[in-house]
Parts: structure tokens; C-alpha cells; sequence
């Protein structure tokens, strides 16, 4: 009786229809989780804008102000500005013409790093109109 109870098979008795869904529903998962993934990658596509630095202003302010900024962990930070910082750069579209985007930096040492005709990648300053 030893023997026969060693080989023995368990077969669990699932419908074919219990199957079936379970593997439909790991496909449309997967199908989301590609989806997904291929259309998080047009934003940044999108916003890879570069062109040519086509003029430098600096505008003084009357009187130097004090900026605080808080970042995303919570600490507060605060320094001095003199002015703003503004760049217009000309970027090419798709159709062939160029778009003048205004960019406002926040530091001197950036500003002072490019002159008008040098290469910028506008995209982690630019924020779309709408």
C-alpha cells in the first residue's frame, strides 16, 4: 500500500475558464506596464529643447533682496540677489522656423558661464504655455 501512495498525482481540478481569465489578465498587466512605461518617455523627449543663445540681460534690482527657498526634504535656505539673470534663446521647431524662449536663471556663476552664441538645452528650465 506504500508503493501506491508514492505514486500517486495530485491534479487540481481548475475550470479551463479560471485559467484562461488568469492568463488574460497577467497579459493586460503586462500590456499596461509597457504602455506605461513607453509613454513616461515622451515628456522627456519633449522637453529636450536646445538652441543658440541669442542675447544676455542682467535687470539690477533697486535694492538687494533676500530669496528663501525651501527644498523637497523641508531645510530652508536664503541668500542675497542683486538682479535677475535672463537668457533668450532661439530653439528650432519641428515645421523649421525657431521659437525665442525666455529663460531666467538663478545664479551669476551659470550667466557668466554662456555668451551669446553658445549652445543651450532649454529643457530643465522650460515650462510649457498653455
Amino acid at each position: 500500500m506504500d508503493t501506491n501512495s508514492s505514486s500517486r498525482v495530485f491534479k487540481p481540478k481548475l475550470p479551463a475558464r479560471v485559467i484562461v481569465s488568469a492568463v488574460l489578465i497577467g497579459l493586460c498587466v503586462a500590456a499596461f506596464i509597457v504602455i506605461a512605461v513607453w509613454q513616461s518617455g515622451i515628456g522627456i523627449t519633449a522637453a529636450r529643447m536646445s538652441g543658440v543663445i541669442v542675447s544676455k540681460e542682467f535687470r539690477p534690482l533697486a535694492q538687494a533682496e533676500r530669496e528663501i527657498t525651501l527644498n523637497r526634504h523641508g531645510s530652508v535656505t536664503s541668500r542675497s540677489v542683486d538682479g535677475d539673470y535672463i537668457l533668450t534663446v532661439e530653439v528650432p521647431q519641428k515645421d523649421g522656423s525657431k521659437k525665442a524662449v525666455t529663460v531666467w536663471l538663478n545664479d551669476k556663476a551659470r550667466f557668466d558661464a554662456v555668451k551669446v552664441g553658445d549652445p543651450f538645452d532649454v529643457g530643465p528650465y522650460y515650462v510649457p504655455s498653455k
